[in-house]
């Protein structure tokens, strides 16, 4: 095995640790946690912390996708994606579950965490004490999307590692 591809394939892995992870800290541990603060203190913490958080996935999402590429890139992709192999099978099927999370984490669930911290703004501007109606559904659909991306990258993970035992 290169140095290239060495190096690629551990950057590839520390992005997905980092996504997993930051995942299933804001889905079980910081997500539930919110539910039973306060709204004003709940409100604080969205405005003050999520907008890092979504920068956060945003940078490990992206560069685990990125390295995945380069790596699969560097690796001569289309006899790698062969779904007559197990080893193929395996890769094809987590890059796609991969992918597919990505681009439900850029255009669902960031927007929809992002569009709960622009409530909090204009409810704090506005002087009110209580935020909007519609702010409990936002937040449990944000909760919602967390939870699919976490179930999602789980899966991923293990197609991609079952794809390393053949």
């Amino acid at each position: 095995m290169s140095l290239l591809i060495a190096i690629l394939a551990w950057f590839h892995v520390a992005s997905a640790i980092g996504w997993l992870g930051g995942g299933l800290m804001f889905a079980f541990v910081i997500g539930p946690a919110l539910s039973k603060l306060s709204p004003p203190s709940s409100g604080e913490f969205l405005v003050k912390v999520v907008p890092r958080v979504v920068r956060f996935f945003q940078i490990f999402a992206g560069t685990t996708i990125l390295f995945g590429v380069l790596l699969l890139y560097s690796l001569g992709s289309l006899p790698l994606l062969d779904p007559a192999t197990f080893y193929g099978l395996d890769l094809t099927i987590g890059l796609s579950i991969g992918f597919v999370t990505f681009l439900i984490s850029e255009f669902v669930s960031v927007p929809i965490q992002l569009r709960a911290v622009k409530m909090i703004r204009e409810m704090q501007a506005s002087g009110q004490h209580q935020p909007p109606g519609e702010f409990p559904k936002t937040l449990k659909r944000a909760s919602n999307t967390a939870t699919l991306t976490v179930v999602l990258l789980i899966f991923a993970s293990v197609f991609m590692v079952a794809a390393g035992f053949y």
